[in-house]
């Protein structure tokens, strides 16, 4: 009766330090941040880069915003892209299903903190369960996309800090051929499913047609947002197959009279070996970036680095030289760009954290690290915002 009792007294005390362990997660209480050495981005942002060209932003989930992510939020950055609070998974995920909390509550935090907003709400295959189900008719899908884009503009239209607007997302794979609807309920892009529309020949890239929800996602947002960006938001590498598609888009749409107004590039930046996803390789590398950027600038486009950061084996956590390398690079790739069109550099991860989605074990690494204390990859973020690298 004794081991007995010893035991469950063992297994309550076990379970007791986990729930503490938890509540005293960095970034879930109110802990005291350590200000970094020199100015923060913002401050150096609003005075070396007058001109407008240059923002310089980061992301995390409403439900953050009052802890110390939040805080680091609104200290460091004067530019904002909500993590997934404006997509139709939690807005409007379902007929007859609405919720606007979180996305308003964005709106506040950036009214009050004064700072421009991309809203990060396309038409992507990060979309709702319903959305995804294998008997959903194309009927079905273009009413939802045409409920909630419609209402998406008309809602954020006239919020002097909504900027930019990520219209479609993740349209293009590696190859060159457009994402397609996939059975159950994987990463995929249901809203393939409405259909196509043939294209002339002069845009070859495209292959003969263009799925039709890009089209209605184009067209909702020129006649419902007139007063936001319009953005081309796309993942992976630098694959020119996939950017050659994403430019006779751009063409495409414009010879339509649609509105285009940048093209994004996701960077996610993968240290895993064998991913496609590496730094300054075939898949990725700074000239391939530079001449995108040239390539968006010519054609009257806004270029936006809109999810950095950086996947990482668990024991690669710690080895801060690598990683500035790459956060550097591509901050310096941006800033030569400054005076020929806008860039703009969103860090998708502020701080490292476990990677949980994925098949093996690895983490994502920020500007910040666990106990949100700064690694060397901000300042070395810093020294390039304040002393910029010779234009292009």
């Amino acid at each position: 009766m004794k081991n007995i009792l010893f035991y469950f007294l063992c297994v309550l005390f076990f379970f007791n330090v986990k729930a503490q362990e938890k509540k005293t997660t960095p970034t879930e209480q109110n802990v005291a941040l350590v200000q970094p050495d020199g100015r923060r981005f913002r401050d150096i942002v609003k005075e070396k880069y007058t001109n407008d060209n240059v923002y310089i932003g980061a992301t995390t989930s409403y439900k953050e915003t009052e802890g110390p992510l939040g805080d680091i939020l609104k200290n460091e950055f004067s530019y904002i892209t909500p993590a997934n609070d404006f997509k139709q998974t939690s807005i409007h995920p379902k007929p007859g299903v609405w919720d606007w909390e979180a996305s308003d509550g964005w709106i506040a935090f950036a009214k009050k903190n004064n700072q421009a907003v991309r809203i990060h709400g396309p038409i992507s295959p990060q979309c709702s369960k319903w959305a995804r189900k294998d008997h959903r008719t194309a009927q079905e899908l273009e009413e939802n996309l045409k409920e909630y884009m419609t209402a998406l503009c008309q809602r954020y239209n006239d919020v002097e800090n909504v900027i930019w607007m990520d219209v479609v997302n993740e349209t293009v794979d590696p190859d060159g051929s457009w994402k397609k609807a996939l059975p159950g309920l994987k990463w995929e892009m249901p809203w393939e499913k409405m259909g196509y529309v043939k294209t002339p020949p002069e845009f070859k890239h495209l292959g003969g047609e263009i799925p039709k929800y890009i089209i209605d996602a184009f067209t909702i947002a020129n006649k419902e947002a007139p007063n936001i960006k319009l953005v081309i938001n796309q993942h992976l590498g630098m694959e020119p197959a996939a950017w050659n598609k994403v430019k006779d888009m751009v063409r495409y749409l414009r010879s339509l009279g649609l509105r285009v107004d940048g093209i994004g590039w996701q960077a996610h930046i993968k240290l895993i070996k064998d991913d496609p996803s590496q730094w300054e390789t075939n898949s990725i590398n700074t000239n391939e970036l530079s001449a995108l950027i040239s390539w968006a600038h010519q054609n009257d486009l806004d270029f936006h680095v809109t999810e950095n950061n950086i996947h990482a084996k668990l024991e690669d956590e710690l080895n801060e030289e690598e990683h500035s390398v790459i956060y550097s690079g591509i901050i310096k790739t941006l800033l030569e760009h400054r005076d020929n069109g806008v860039v703009t550099w969103n860090l998708w991860t502020l701080n490292t954290t476990d990677h949980k989605t994925t098949r093996i074990k690895k983490v994502k690494v920020g500007l910040w690290n666990r106990q949100l204390g700064v690694n060397k990859s901000y300042y070395e973020v810093q020294s390039l915002l304040e002393n910029p690298p010779k234009s292009k």
